[in-house]
């Protein structure tokens, strides 16, 4: 214990910056739109059409207590329990000790992190999911049956969380392949991940004839091609003619004003409509491909660009995932959560009200505010690891060989299997990939937003630390070759000359 006083203080450190969050902010934040819909169908447990109602089944677990302060406050301790697992989990795979202390103090001290877990928002939950997952997945340098099958549980019940999980499922089947798990694992995993997510599928048909996670995918990516689309390039019909954005290319809104402001998707309620906007987002993607990716590309940049996006549009967002304070006179900010989650008539109060906390802790959130530029970098770190392993690799067998060949069988060490290293990058660059990927993937189907970067940020980080480990998969250490690290230059050309001589 002694050995881990550093991360026990930062975990201290972490867990006052919470409570005090929750003082000042209490009892809760909300967002308007998506904290609605949430406790909504928390309240009637029947699917809504734009959000999948994974974090609606945890507020409804809840709701008999009351207390929208004991909601955020278990939100909190998710997030403190997702540090604490991937201390023990970095420290067992090799990680140093201060490396994974370093990551995890990211974690729990990112001002970003902690204000969502303060909002009724499904974020602290799926990144609490996917990371069980994730770990589940890698605890073991061959993950077992159990394993497999419970990472799958936790991959699904994170897709109906929120359903940028469902690709992410795609390419853990892909990791599991090229790692070679074998048949039975794989099927196990998958099973385990499809199997509820069927079942929920079904449940959303039953409710609104549509077997599928949400009925709203069409209009999303309607509003992302509504930021780009020339219509007089498409081929529509008089029902989807309506659908073009009336504002000229180069002047056009961000794609989430589309969706949810006054305007088509309004004016075209309903799961009868649902198909019209969906052909004519299928259409501008097929006739505009080039836009469709330009766009994809330059707004993931600007996620992951120190300064962010200069545009107005954008920067509200920015503006949002700060911490409150009394000085906010702009319409981005904050609401406070009535402080009982079922009343629906109950009004909420304005991000202004006073409390003395505030102040101090937006200007902690304006310095201690990870940016998802860290995604980016943590990419570039795990691509260069990759290769400068693999370089030592090339280099050390090529000292190995020439020991094997220049002297006894008795002063080589037994040879350490290769695949330690790799299958160990493999892992590294499945987290990073993982968490890298959400963000384009948001950007191809919703909107450009740093609230959907938070979620990647301890994917990354363990990506990036697992890129420096020195031990095997299972905890041991990887077998050094004692006479190659002790080879000098004097000592191969001493077997050299000696077999020369003979």
């Amino acid at each position: 214990m002694p050995a881990h006083w550093p991360v026990l203080v930062i975990f201290a450190a972490g867990a006052l910056l919470r409570l005090l969050t929750m003082v000042a902010y209490s009892p809760g934040l909300w967002f308007t739109g998506d904290s609605s819909v949430y406790m909504g169908v928390a309240n009637t447990l029947v699917p809504n059409v734009a959000r999948p109602m994974g974090y609606s089944w945890f507020l409804w677990l809840l709701l008999p207590f009351d207390s929208v302060r004991l909601i955020v406050a278990v939100q909190h301790l998710i997030g403190l329990a997702v540090a604490a697992l991937l201390y023990v989990f970095m420290v067992r795979r090799g990680v140093r000790r201060w490396v994974a202390t370093v990551a995890v103090a990211v974690l729990l001290l990112d001002a970003r992190t902690v204000l969502l877990e303060q909002f009724l928002l499904a974020e602290a939950l799926f990144t609490g999911l996917l990371v069980g997952g994730m770990v589940a997945l890698c605890w073991s340098r061959r993950p077992g049956v159990v394993a497999c099958g419970g990472a799958g549980l936790l991959f699904a019940a994170a897709t109906t969380t929120r359903t940028v999980g469902l690709p992410l499922i795609g390419l853990v089947m892909l990791y599991l392949l090229v790692k070679r798990v074998g048949v039975v694992r794989v099927a196990a995993f998958a099973v385990a991940a499809a199997v509820p997510l069927a079942g929920y599928a079904s449940m959303n048909q039953r409710h609104h004839g549509d077997f599928s996670l949400s009925s709203y995918s069409g209009r999303f990516l309607w509003a992302r091609v509504s930021t780009f689309v020339d219509c007089d390039r498409l081929t529509l019909t008089e029902e989807e003619r309506p659908l073009c954005p009336p504002e000229p290319l180069g002047q056009r809104k961000a794609a989430d004003l589309y969706l949810w402001s006054p305007g088509p998707n309004t004016e075209f309620p309903g799961r009868a409509n649902d198909a019209r906007f969906e052909s004519f987002a299928g259409k501008a993607v097929r006739a505009q491909p080039v836009d469709y990716a330009r766009t994809i590309l330059v707004e993931t940049g600007l996620m992951m660009w120190p300064r962010g996006s200069s545009d107005e549009r954008y920067r509200c967002f920015d503006r949002l995932w700060r911490m409150p304070h009394t000085g906010d006179t702009h319409h981005c900010q904050a609401w406070m959560a009535p402080p009982d989650p079922q009343d629906r008539n109950a009004t909420m109060r304005s991000g202004r009200h006073e409390h003395s906390l505030m102040t101090p802790l937006y200007r902690y959130s304006q310095v201690a505010t990870v940016p998802p530029t860290l995604v980016g970098v943590a990419v570039l770190f795990c691509a260069g690891a990759f290769v400068w392993q693999r370089r030592r690799r090339r280099e050390t067998g090529i000292v190995s060989g020439t020991l094997v060949l220049y002297a006894r069988p008795s002063d080589v060490a037994p040879q350490p299997a290769r695949r330690h290293d790799w299958r160990r990058s493999i892992d590294s660059t499945m987290w990073t990939v993982t968490g890298f990927v959400m963000i384009p993937i948001t950007v191809a189907t919703s909107v450009m937003e740093p609230r959907y970067a938070v979620p990647a940020l301890p994917l990354v980080l363990v990506g990036m630390a697992l890129a420096t480990a020195k031990r095997d998969q299972d905890g041991g250490l990887v077998p050094r070759q004692a006479t190659v690290d002790a080879a000098s230059p004097a000592l191969v050309a001493d077997k050299v000359a000696a077999t020369a001589g003979r």
